[in-house]
Parts: C-alpha cells; structure tokens; sequence
C-alpha cells in the first residue's frame, strides 16, 4: 500500500469512536478519504448502507478489495472523487466520517497527507449539505490542524452541535474526535 496512508494512532481512535455507535444501524454512512478502507469496513458494521470516497485511485481499489473480502461488499460503494462534489443534492447521509489530511499545507503538494485546517473547513461546509437533521459528522482533528476551539466554532457556525468525543496524546501532538451533530 506504498500510496495509500497507512492506520496509525489516528485511524484507531477513530475506529473506538466508531465502536461506540455498536447496537445503532445507520441508514447510510459516508467516509471521506478512505485510505486503506479499515474505517469504511468498520463503518458496515453500523450502516445499512456505506459509500467510501477518496482522491486516489489506489485507495479506493484497496478499500473495495478489503470490503469484497468482508462480509459487507453487498452494502458498500467506492468512489473515486473529490469529498463530497460528486453526490446528488438528494442523496445524503446520516453519518459522514472523515480523517482529513491534516498536517498543515508546507508545499509537500501530497493530497492524501497535507491539508490542514482548509481542508476541514472544506470537509465541514460541504458535509452540512449532505447530511440529516440530527445526522453525526465524526471528524478527526490534531493540534497540528490548528486552534481546536476555531474549529469547534466553525463547526457551530456551520449549523454543527460539536463535542469532543475522544482524545489522545501522542509524542509530538494531540488528536480528537469530534462529534458533531446536524442542527435541526
């Protein structure tokens, strides 16, 4: 998988995030940026439906090989694309999942790793059109992104009610999941 960003501490906080939906079926599920699919299989799990999308070709051929191997390939879509701009205004989603690239822009010109607090700003203004009233946005922050408090505000600005749903220290940064609920 030399292309595609390989799970690391990140992907599993955000899969114990995940773990705690356990018992609740989403109807349809969205993964933004889908790497090496382990989140996009855990979110079959609790979706009766799931899409997976990503920029690179290799992440999404090896997201569709880990689900044709599971037992969710039947209720799993791969994309490839940018975000959100490929979907219908009418297709939507009740949970849309995304552990953005977000070390900060510093000229890597590398997509699937550089991003920053811009690419979370993209990923939250163009998933408040996409999802339910009351649908969940699970988003995975690190310090490195940027002041989490102005991403909390961006997110209540953009109709979200945030909250930090967990949290880990790591040697050289802080990562976060937040859980932020679609207003009515």
């Amino acid at each position: 998988m030399s292309g595609i960003y390989e799970p690391s501490e990140d992907t599993f906080l955000l899969l114990d995030a995940i773990e705690s939906f356990r018992g609740k079926i989403f109807r349809r599920a969205l993964e933004v940026g889908s790497g090496s699919g382990l989140i996009t299989v855990a979110l079959s799990k609790v979706s009766s439906e799931v899409v997976a999308v990503d920029i690179s070709s290799e992440a999404v051929r090896e997201t569709w090989r880990k689900l044709k191997s599971s037992p969710y390939a039947g209720i799993s879509h791969t994309i490839l694309g940018d975000m959100l701009s490929m979907f219908r205004e009418d297709y939507i989603f009740d949970l849309i999942v995304c552990n953005p690239p977000y070390l900060p822009r510093e000229g890597l010109e590398d997509k699937t790793i550089e991003g920053g607090f811009d690419f979370v700003e993209r990923v939250i203004s163009e998933s408040k059109t996409r999802i339910i009233s009351g649908g969940i946005l699970l988003l995975l922050v690190s310090t490195l992104t940027g002041d989490l408090d102005e991403i909390l505000l961006y997110l209540r600005s953009e109709g979200f009610n945030p909250y930090i749903k967990l949290s880990r220290k790591l040697f050289f940064e802080e990562i976060s999941i937040i859980e932020a609920v679609k207003n009515s």
